[in-house]
């Protein structure tokens, strides 16, 4: 439970994050092209655009596979540097640790005997703990993009989405229809 609610919170600003960059980087392209036109066509009065309006996006899906890949990257670099794993065998314990898979058959920490085992013990569970809200917000960012696009489909092949059932759009113009269904949702 503690994983599924930080993973959702960790997703929402992830998502608004994204949206903020996505909309400068947008209002900035605008600005620029804006100037583009006022030099080639050089009026000085035209009208502004409307004022800049901040819109929600969802992140891509392979940005969301991009930030899951990374972090699973970074972390075969830190096992096999300090576990002297391969980096194969490295990449596949945080794989399997971070999709909740965990064989046992890759433990950290097992061979060392080292005085700062501990630090490093800590160190360890911090980065796996975050891992595991990592993937936990990517999964959560995947479904929204998934349900999105599911979505899109049921509205292009003409269903409506109505109380989270798909009805097609010709019951939608029976009045008589309506009413039933909206006195059955009370």
């Amino acid at each position: 439970m503690y994983l599924a609610n930080t993973g959702d919170l960790l997703a929402f600003f992830f998502v608004k994050y994204y949206s903020v960059t996505r909309n400068l980087v947008d209002r900035i392209i605008r600005q620029q092209s804006r100037r583009r036109r006022r030099r080639q066509e050089q009026l000085t009065n035209l009208p502004f655009e409307l004022e800049h309006q901040t819109v929600q996006y969802q992140v891509p899906i392979p940005a969301t596979l991009g930030i899951l890949t990374l972090y699973i990257v970074v972390g075969a670099a830190l096992f096999s540097n300090w576990e002297g794993w391969s980096y194969i065998d490295a990449a596949y314990f945080s794989f399997i640790t971070f999709t909740t898979i965990g064989l046992g058959d890759l433990v950290p920490g097992k061979g060392t005997l080292t005085d700062n085992k501990h630090g490093k013990s800590i160190l360890c569970a911090l980065y796996l703990l975050y891992g595991l809200v990592i993937t936990t917000m990517c999964f959560k960012l995947l479904q929204d993009d998934l349900f999105a696009i599911k979505r899109r489909i049921f509205t292009r092949l003409g269903f409506d989405a109505y109380q989270y059932y798909y009805h097609y759009h010709h019951f939608h113009n029976n009045r008589r229809y309506l009413m039933r269904l909206r006195e059955n949702n009370k």
